[in-house]
């Protein structure tokens, strides 16, 4: 594995060819301040960029509209549908639902048996997010607004602590730090099988292009 950055980030935005950071800097007068950082995975470069392109590709175009009403806007999680909509997700089970204009339609804690979620991932007109005290990942109704689907939970063996999603065309994959490894949804079948295991807890996998990446308490890592 190759560790790809060694500063203190605390947000990270995988794009089609890059990742953007957002990362904590350390000032001469001891205090910190926030920076942006882009991570191109062809070249290899680090390179400084804009807050404002941190709220593009967290956001979308409308990032200006849906910031204004947002407090804190690193520690969210953030998908957005074919439809314009964006739709936000805080680990406190706080979510909000804007419309293509940035304009929030709806807003509401989502708990699963009394325990927030946390993460999503978009699916097929649905979300799917983690719930880590429950042991459980969950599938979620934007247009009902109610779960549909709920794979592992307290007495199931298939998570330990599940903490955030990845998808692609066949699979949602599903980080579990509580086991340290990374598990899988078959999306026809609903089967949960082993992809890949560490040696300390993982927080995030993802894809770009053909790499893969982890992020893990020691750091992020291209496989």
């Amino acid at each position: 594995m190759n560790k790809i950055v060694k500063f203190d980030f605390i947000d990270v935005i995988p794009l089609p060819k890059g990742i953007i950071f957002a990362g904590n800097k350390k000032m001469p007068d001891g205090s910190s301040k926030i920076i942006f950082m882009h991570y191109d995975v062809i070249s290899g470069e680090l390179t400084a960029v804009t807050k404002g392109s941190y709220f593009l590709n967290k956001f979308g175009t409308n990032f200006e509209e849906i910031v204004s009403q947002l407090g804190d806007y690193i520690s969210c999680d953030s998908v957005r549908l074919s439809n314009g909509t964006t739709v936000i997700l805080y680990p406190t089970g706080e979510m909000g639902v804007f419309n293509e204009k940035g304009k929030l339609v709806w807003t509401g804690d989502i708990y699963y048996n009394d325990a927030p979620c946390r993460d999503l991932v978009y699916d097929s007109g649905n979300v799917w997010c983690c719930v880590p005290a429950r042991k459980a990942v969950a599938e979620y109704s934007l247009t009902l607004n109610k779960f549909v689907m709920r794979i592992g939970g307290d007495n199931n063996t298939s998570f330990s602590r599940p903490v955030s999603l990845f998808a692609d065309d066949e699979n949602i994959f599903i980080c579990d730090s509580g086991n340290n490894s990374i598990r899988t949804i078959n999306k026809k079948t609903f089967n949960v099988s082993d992809y890949m295991t560490f040696d300390e807890p993982v927080l995030k996998y993802f894809r770009i292009l053909n790499s893969q990446f982890v992020i893990l308490e020691s750091g992020i890592y291209e496989l």
